[in-house]
C-alpha cells in the first residue's frame, strides 16, 4: 500500500493554491508527468517518480533535475516514453499510480488549457475507479471525482461552494443527494441534462451525501 500520493500534471496550476491546499497534508508519494517537474520546482517539493516523453517540460529544469539526482544518488524513478505513444502522460502516471495500491490520489495540473485533455483526464479517472481506489482532480475552483457507489463530500475549501453531479455513463439510476440544499431521492440522470448543476451545502452542513445504484457520477465542487 503506497498511503496518499500526489500527482503534479503539466495543466494550469495556481501556485498560492497549490501551496496552501498541500500545506499541513501528507502524500506518501509524489509523482511528475512532464512538465508536472516545472511546478514540483516552483513548489519546492521533492519526487519520487518522473514519467513523460519530456517535451513540455522546460529544458533547464530537467537538466538541473537530472544533475542533481546524479551527484546526490537519488532513488527517484524515471520512466521515459517516445512523443509518438498511444496514451497521454496523465493516463501513463495514473496507470503507474493505480499499481502502487495506494489510499488515495490527488491530482493538480490536470486542468486548464487544452479541453482535449481536460475530457481525457475526467475519463482516465475510470482507472483508479476501477480498483476502488479515491482519485480527485483540483484546481482553485473545482474538485472533480468519479463515483459508482455513496461518497461524502467534505466542506473542507469555502469557495468550493457549489455541488453538481452529471453523469459520465449514459444512464445512472437510485440517484440520491442528502446535506444539499436542493436534495435529491432515487432519480434516474441520463446524459444530456442540467438539473443536478450548481446545487450547494445545506445551512450549516459540513458535509453531503451522494449514492447511487447503477451507473457512475462526475461529482464536483467549484466556485465561482
Amino acid at each position: 500500500m503506497a498511503g496518499r500520493i500526489l500527482i503534479l500534471g503539466g495543466g494550469t496550476i495556481d501556485y498560492a493554491f497549490a501551496k496552501e491546499y498541500i500545506k499541513g497534508q501528507e502524500f506518501d508519494t509524489i509523482a511528475c508527468a512532464d512538465s508536472g517537474l516545472d511546478a514540483a520546482r516552483k513548489l519546492g517539493l521533492g519526487i519520487d517518480f518522473l514519467l513523460g516523453d519530456f517535451d513540455s517540460v522546460q529544458k533547464d529544469t530537467l537538466a538541473g533535475f537530472m544533475e542533481e539526482n546524479a551527484q546526490h544518488g537519488s532513488s527517484t524513478r524515471f520512466a521515459k516514453y517516445p512523443p509518438e505513444k498511444d496514451y497521454t502522460d496523465m493516463h501513463l502516471i495514473l496507470e503507474w499510480a493505480v499499481e502502487q495500491k495506494p489510499s488515495e490520489i490527488i491530482i493538480l495540473g490536470a486542468t486548464g488549457g487544452r479541453l482535449d485533455h481536460l475530457v481525457a483526464n475526467i475519463n482516465i479517472l475510470m482507472l483508479p475507479r476501477a480498483h476502488n481506489i479515491p482519485a480527485y482532480i483540483v484546481d482553485r475552483n473545482n474538485k472533480l471525482c468519479l463515483t459508482g457507489s455513496r461518497h461524502v463530500i467534505k466542506k473542507e475549501y469555502s469557495p468550493w461552494k457549489y455541488i453538481s453531479v452529471y453523469p459520465l455513463t449514459n444512464r445512472v439510476t437510485g440517484v440520491s443527494l442528502s446535506g444539499v440544499k436542493y436534495p435529491l431521492e432515487n432519480a434516474v440522470l441520463e446524459k444530456g441534462g442540467s438539473t443536478t448543476v450548481s446545487n450547494e451545502f445545506a445551512t450549516n452542513a459540513s458535509e453531503a451525501v451522494v449514492s447511487l445504484d447503477t451507473g457512475i457520477l462526475i461529482v464536483i465542487q467549484s466556485g465561482d
